[in-house]
């Protein structure tokens, strides 16, 4: 049999979609049923679609009482529409409005095989979309009900399409349709970020053709946009900043000039801008935005570009923060395992553009998908490690064809040697991490920040979490048989190693580790406090009323509000008052003890309780991490009755 014979065989007709697709459906699939509600954007976005069903308000994103002028609203109605068919806004469960995230993913991972193929070839293209569709950071976004898993997919689709439409002889229009409809979606989904992708990406592919030196005035722009961030010049600093953008602003305009004075009369550009292609866009963009401007009464663009938009890119949004290099640090474990073939991907990759091989256009173009998009997102003051996905589809099939070209017979001995060491990393890391070793260190570490009780105490009551090890002996051996394999040279088995041990670590953290670990789940624990004194909303097996309302004092995380209720009162709304016993008869409160507001509300409380002859019934004490923030938190719940204690 032939080397090649077995990826010809996978890599053939629907089966290929199907099988990328169910892979990564498989890899990502766990966590979207076994981990609780993330924050705090996960929660905020969930709440926001689950008050849109409470409401039958589609237009305004709202959570709790205010308005979330920050995304566009594609997310929401996905997540209403699966709700919708799959659960009820009344449950509080989060797995619902994880399944576009879900369905995004896998979907993205078909784009990329459609996309790699008039590229690198059927071959690169599989090899390539099978390692994207287990990379960690992928599957991660999988689970969490936010924006990056359909904006991947989506951007992807808009790549794949424009790819077919530019390579294809016949240049079809329904191509140009599929482009702009990826394009409107996408901005639905999360703004300019699909449609900057797929310019910077065109533009700098074109301008290759004729001088690298005008590609290389896109990344000059890109950087020169946001450089003035990382440069303080006293007194001047102000005018230099604006210098620098006014500079980044005219180099990207100058390159779009060019790129439309060469380009214009080509067929394919004709086709790719036929009107019913940008007036799908506008259709698909222009209704709701005039009807969220009414609603709002303006304030939706006011938040989005003026407050959300303009913070992300004049300073670190939020507190994420860092300097150019962030996202290449997080590529050793967010791209694992594709991180295996990344170096040799990228040296034969460049040099064949160079040697002007047949697939000098497809790697030219993977190039500039990734390195402006990459530049935009490092040097971009505000960072989150997920910001580069739409970047990673390229990188993929860059891995497929270095992979291709290995199995064809190249050596590359120094990059592959050293992307196996990246590789080797990522898998260590994350092992050690989820070790029972690495979990105590982390354990110990959180349980001596707490105030208000002893490190040991902490600790006592969270040694009863579970572990189970078992399934770092086989992660453990697949880092071995792929480090064997790839020594040895047998690539394909190398591969099909590395996606096994992915899908297994995967699995091991989202289904035995992460679930268990209830001490780094506060909006869990403090749930588990109210549940102690029937003080849930709607919770079963109580006697007695429920609380008239809920309020935390000293905790305010989004996946509270989600798991207990749209009323529930977080801070700093939320108030130690209690209201006399004919105006709320039943009222509950969870506080955090750790919070310098915790321990006066407590108090305030019970001494109102005693000023009114009303019974306190009082939690057990619930420590965990709040990871979101990394404060420890201290929980004691109370139930005010409307009379005395009751034997």
């Amino acid at each position: 049999m032939d080397r090649l014979s077995i990826i010809d065989h996978l890599s053939k007709g629907i089966r290929a979609y199907l099988l990328v697709f169910c892979l990564t459906l498989i890899s990502a699939a766990p966590g979207v049923f076994t981990i609780p509600a993330l924050d705090r954007d996960e929660s905020r976005f969930a709440q926001a679609s689950k008050q849109m069903l409470e409401t039958d308000d589609y237009i305004q994103i709202r959570y709790q009482d205010g308005l979330r002028n920050k995304k566009p609203a594609g997310i929401h109605w996905l997540q209403v529409a699966t709700t919708e068919v799959f659960s009820s806004p009344e449950a509080k469960d989060i797995w619902s409005y994880r399944l576009p995230s879900l369905i995004g993913v896998a979907l993205a991972s078909c784009a990329v095989f459609w996309a790699g193929i008039p590229l690198v070839g059927r071959r690169a293209a599989f090899m390539g979309s099978a390692l994207f569709g287990v990379c960690f950071l992928l599957t991660s976004e999988a689970h969490i009900a936010k924006t990056d898993g359909v904006l991947v997919a989506i951007t992807t689709l808009a790549m794949a399409s424009f790819i077919h439409l530019r390579t294809r002889e016949d240049h079809p229009k329904w191509l140009a349709i599929l482009f702009w409809f990826a394009i409107g979606f996408g901005f639905l989904i999360k703004g300019p970020v699909t449609p900057m992708v797929a310019a910077l990406a065109i533009v700098f592919s074109e301008l290759w053709t004729r001088s690298w030196k005008w590609s290389a005035l896109v990344c000059a722009g890109v950087v020169a946009l946001f450089l003035d961030t990382y440069i303080h010049l006293g007194p001047a600093n102000a005018l230099v900043g604006f210098a620098m953008k006014a500079a980044g602003g005219a180099m990207l305009i100058a390159a779009a000039v060019r790129f439309v004075l060469d380009r214009h009369k080509a067929v394919w550009f004709k086709t790719l801008f036929w009107w019913p292609g940008p007036l799908l866009f506008v259709l698909m963009v222009l209704p709701w935005f005039i009807a969220v401007q009414i609603a709002t009464g303006g304030q939706f663009l006011e938040g989005a570009v003026g407050k959300d938009l303009t913070d992300k890119v004049a300073g670190a949004s939020e507190g994420h923060g860092g300097l150019p290099g962030y996202h290449l640090v997080f590529l050793l474990v967010h791209f694992f395992p594709a991180t295996l073939f990344l170096l040799p991907g990228l040296v034969v990759a460049v040099r064949d553009v160079r040697r002007k091989v047949s697939e000098t256009n497809g790697l030219i173009f993977l190039l500039a998908w990734a390195l402006p998009t990459w530049l935009v997102f490092e040097f971009l003051p505000t960072k989150l490690s997920h910001y580069v996905l739409p970047a990673y589809p390229a990188l993929a099939l860059v891995c497929g064809y270095g992979i291709w070209r290995l199995v064809s017979g190249e050596r590359l001995p120094v990059s592959r040697y050293i992307s196996l060491g990246l590789f080797l990393i990522g898998g260590v890391m994350f092992t050690a991490l989820i070790s029972p070793l690495g979990l105590h260190e982390v354990t110990t570490e959180a349980a001596g920040d707490f105030k208000s009780v002893s490190a040991e105490t902490v600790l006592a009551s969270w040694s009863s979490v579970a572990l189970v090890t078992w399934p770092l002996a086989l992660v453990l051996a697949g880092l071995l048989a792929v480090v064997v394999t790839s020594v040895l040279r047998k690539y394909q088995l190398s591969v099909a190693l590395a996606v096994l041990t992915a899908v297994t670590l995967g699995w091991h953290i989202r289904v035995l580790v992460l679930p268990e670990q209830t001490w780094v789940q506060a909006t869990v624990a403090a749930r588990s406090a109210l549940g102690d004194i029937c003080a849930l909303p709607g919770q079963e097996g109580c006697e007695g009323a429920e609380p008239v309302m809920v309020q935390a004092i000293g905790y305010a995380e989004p996946s509270f509000v989600f798991t207990t209720g749209t009323d529930v009162k977080i801070s700093p709304e939320s108030m130690s008052n209690l209201p006399l016993r004919d105006e709320a008869p039943i009222m509950a409160w969870v506080i955090n003890l750790e919070d310098e507001k915790g321990a006066p509300a407590l108090e305030h409380i019970r001494t109102q309780a005693a000023e009114q002859g009303r019974c306190v019934r009082e939690s057990q004490p619930v420590y965990a991490l709040n990871y979101s923030n990394g404060d420890p938190v201290h929980f004691i719940a109370l139930r005010v009755e409307d009379g005395p204690c009751r034997a």
